[in-house]
């Protein structure tokens, strides 16, 4: 429905608070007594590695963290007012990515290190991370019920190659506006770790290489009271818990500076200067607006065809200065090039074949649009023919619909006359770039063009939300 911001796939759709209590958290032999003879270990209650509650260790820690913070980040660190909670995710967050490495270990339950054993060790592996950092978040304050540690896998999705899965343990945490969100344990690496992508080129061929997305799926997801197992359609995800983690290698063949890349918004490489805080107000703004499909307004999505509309509305909200405004606009410039066919007739800037942004006031193009929707048949709630479809919507820029069953549409353009124009318009599936793996529904570009347009709007985005976000900036924050 929306530009996807980050590599990682929608995840809204699992129930991350648990499906069903699993009675057996036990993980057999998962501890080794250090002065006893034999291999054998002994049973351990999985929420143990959750670390104990009130631990003086843990508190020590977050004195840590709190003297990193200015003043005001302090204060606010240590309220319990609006955007406090978010914000604790994210100071921590910063304080263990300046403070832990990555340590491959065994990848068994046997080796896995309680929050205390973390820090001793200076880091961990992706479980090892997952859960001290889930110990530190629910000592700043943030309630147990909102956080969870998943196991499962995740699988990496890249266009003309097959899907890889591995075993991997993260932290899921409901933010203030009530959405979960994935906290990336390998995200967590030392300062100067760098993740390795591709190499830049002018030329677009040569730059736009297959962009993959990642899908993260629950097994099991637990915090201090209860272990819980998440439906799936894995069948090993229904086995007994020791039976599960006996056989699990939790990342042992993959890379794990993946997630400093996996997890880089559009919003951290494009808002230059924005503060940990505001970039956390954005990033909530850009998840809620995905998930709240009841609270649908294609004018927020540039969807239907809105497309001076959309731009109004943003433009609206760029003069309110309240930042949660801004966040809506910048969600809503990240749609527009997702959304649009703008891509198609844009102008190029010489060279490096770029697109040149969109300017909603001079509306340049470099060619006026065309369209055959012969290619996007049937059109979903049309009577007309595509050519007589087409005929309609020649010379502009459009969108497709995004009807569905789930949703709601606005009152104010449910006109008979309104719905049936808009209902002349491909599906949005059909002609959105707004992931990074081509859907099968999609029917306006083959696949390896797919990927050129994916990186192009993507770049094209990211330069029109700086350029806002600098304007924005100076005008409000007089910098």
């Amino acid at each position: 429905m929306c530009m996807q911001t980050t590599a990682v796939r929608p995840h809204q759709s699992f129930r991350w608070c648990g499906d069903e209590i699993v009675h057996d958290p036990i993980v057999p032999a998962a501890r080794r007594v250090p002065v006893a003879k034999g291999k054998r270990g002994y049973d351990v209650d999985i929420r143990e590695f959750l670390g104990l509650d009130g631990s003086a260790l843990i508190r020590r820690h977050l004195d840590e963290v709190r003297k990193g913070l200015g003043s005001e980040d302090r204060a606010l660190f240590d309220s319990r007012g609006q955007g406090s909670f978010d914000f604790r995710v994210r100071a921590v967050q910063e304080h263990l990515r300046a403070t832990l490495r990555y340590t491959p270990g065994s990848r068994k339950a046997d080796s896995w290190l309680v929050p205390s054993e973390t820090l001793a060790a200076g880091g961990g592996d992706c479980e090892d991370i997952a859960f001290l950092l889930a110990a530190l978040l629910e000592h700043s304050g943030i309630s147990g019920y909102c956080l969870r540690v998943a196991l499962g896998s995740i699988t990496e999705h890249r266009a003309g190659a097959k899907s890889r899965t591995w075993d991997h343990a993260w932290v899921v945490y409901m933010n203030e506006g009530g959405a979960w969100e994935i906290l990336e344990p390998l995200a967590v690496l030392t300062k100067g770790s760098k993740a390795r992508g591709p190499r830049r080129s002018k030329s677009r061929r040569a730059r736009a290489e297959p962009t993959p997305s990642y899908q993260y799926t629950p097994h099991f997801v637990l915090n201090r009271e209860h272990l819980w197992r998440v439906r799936s359609s894995d069948d090993d995800a229904q086995r007994p818990l020791g039976d599960y983690l006996a056989n699990r290698k939790f990342f042992g063949e993959f890379d794990p500076t993946f997630a400093a890349s996996v997890h880089d918004s559009i919003f951290k490489s494009a808002l230059s200067g924005i503060s940990s805080s505001d970039l956390a107000t954005v990033e909530r703004a850009s998840l809620i607006v995905d998930a709240n499909t009841l609270a649908y307004d294609p004018r927020d999505h540039f969807d239907f065809a809105y497309i001076d509309e959309g731009w109004a509305r943003a433009r609206k909200r760029l003069e309110t200065g309240k930042l949660w405004d801004l966040a809506l606009a910048l969600h809503a410039i990240g749609d527009f090039y997702a959304h649009s066919t703008y891509a198609d007739f844009a102008p190029r800037r010489r060279g490096s074949d770029a697109i040149v942004p969109y300017n909603p006031q001079t509306k340049r193009l470099a060619r006026t649009p065309s369209y055959d929707f012969t290619r996007y048949t049937p059109i979903p709630g049309s009577n007309k023919s595509a050519e007589a479809a087409a005929k309609l919507w020649q010379g502009k820029i459009i969108s497709g619909q995004w009807w569905r069953w789930f949703t709601t549409y606005p009152d104010d353009i449910q006109g008979a006359k309104e719905l049936a124009l808009r209902r002349t318009l491909p599906d949005h599936d059909a002609i959105a770039v707004d992931d990074a793996v081509m859907k099968d529904s999609h029917r306006h570009y083959d696949e390896a063009e797919f990927q050129f347009q994916f990186a192009d709007r993507r770049a094209a985005a990211a330069e029109h939300i700086q350029a806002v976000w600098l304007r924005w900036r100076k005008k409000f924050r007089g910098r």
